[in-house]
């Protein structure tokens, strides 16, 4: 039951929030009322995600005969949820529940986990860079054009700037946003990092050449000290350490990288060069939504993530009797 005073809305998939969206306390405490008064629910399998938009895409991998998908609202929830339910819930009904997080940086630390059996990862930063390719990019791309009002001619003049890798370009250009959220992290600057972003107003035009789609550094910097003028000098040299002592950041791009920053320097593309026909912009959950679209399903049974949740599943096949991803479905 959703807490009283929140807003809910139904969204472009036709469900509402409020059935799928719940406190850590309160799918907690649903999952133990059920274990006490409902055995037969043993049978079904409770995935707890982060967000709605991890539900709409776990769904689609997940038999719905055997599985209930809920979302917590924060990586940090769904981690206190299975520790709870982990500590207080009897050893049975710890088969039957688990949780799925973006790895974020977990990636650079020493306990790349949390040590939780029931929780599980996407192999890379998100699940945005665990989706995003060049083949991705250009069905993205292509289908903007079929839509867009015009501009193939400063497209085609574009492409010369833009030999190569697509991806690789927007690697480039959101790094060092991912490692300066890294170092803010890691030593506890307690700094924001919230204005730079594509919501309202897409600020990676400040710091991004729309037609090269090169990132000019010093902007970003300058960037980021704005709103964070007291600690930015700690910032800078911590910055600066990470980069002379680490050099292994930008070998692994889609662990540093978020890819809501990747679908940002997109964007910054998408509402220059492929014009709306209606003359709206382009939103960032707009265009993370078509790249989920696009997403080839079959690339999921691929990822470790998917090898992981087997594993888990055929562990508990005896207790469990039905495939729990729909692929395995006859």
């Amino acid at each position: 039951m959703a807490k009283i005073g929140r807003r809910f809305g139904r969204t472009t998939n036709n469900y509402r929030l409020e059935d799928i969206w719940a406190d850590p306390e309160e799918i907690g405490g649903t999952i133990q009322k059920m274990e006490r008064n409902y055995p037969s629910l043993r049978k079904k399998i409770f995935i707890i995600t982060e967000g709605p938009y991890d539900y709409e895409f776990y769904s689609r991998f997940f038999n719905p005969n055997l599985c209930e998908i809920r979302f917590a609202n924060s990586r940090k929830n769904v981690i206190t949820l299975i520790t709870a339910i982990l500590a207080d819930m009897p050893e049975k009904a710890q088969d039957y529940i688990i949780g799925i997080v973006d790895r974020d940086f977990s990636f650079f630390e020493e306990k790349s986990n949390s040590g939780l059996k029931n929780l599980f990862m996407t192999d890379t930063h998100d699940i945005e860079t665990m989706i995003i390719s060049d083949e991705i990019i250009k069905k993205v791309l292509d289908y903007y054009a079929k839509i867009s009002a015009g501009g193939a001619f400063q497209r085609n003049n574009l492409a010369v700037l833009r030999e190569g890798s697509m991806l690789n370009r927007l690697i480039e250009c959101a790094r060092l946003i991912g490692l300066s959220l890294y170092v803010n992290e890691k030593y506890d600057l307690k700094m924001t990092f919230k204005h730079i972003n594509c919501k309202k107003k897409n600020v990676f035009l400040d710091f991004t050449d729309p037609s090269s789609l090169k990132i000019d550094e010093e902007k970003l910097m300058e960037l980021i000290c704005k709103r964070n003028q007291t600690r930015f000098e700690t910032f800078r040299e911590k910055l600066s350490a990470e980069l002379l002592e680490n050099k292994n950041y930008f070998e692994y791009p889609m662990q540093i990288c978020r890819g809501h920053d990747l679908m940002c320097v997109l964007l910054t593309d998408i509402n220059i060069n492929y014009p709306l026909k209606t003359g709206e912009k382009v939103r960032s959950r707009d265009l993370e939504r078509v790249f989920r679209d696009f997403y080839n399903e079959d690339e999921f049974f691929r990822t470790e993530l998917f090898k992981e949740i087997e594993c888990w599943a055929k562990d508990q096949n005896q207790k469990i009797k039905q495939p729990v991803f729909i692929r395995n479905i006859n």
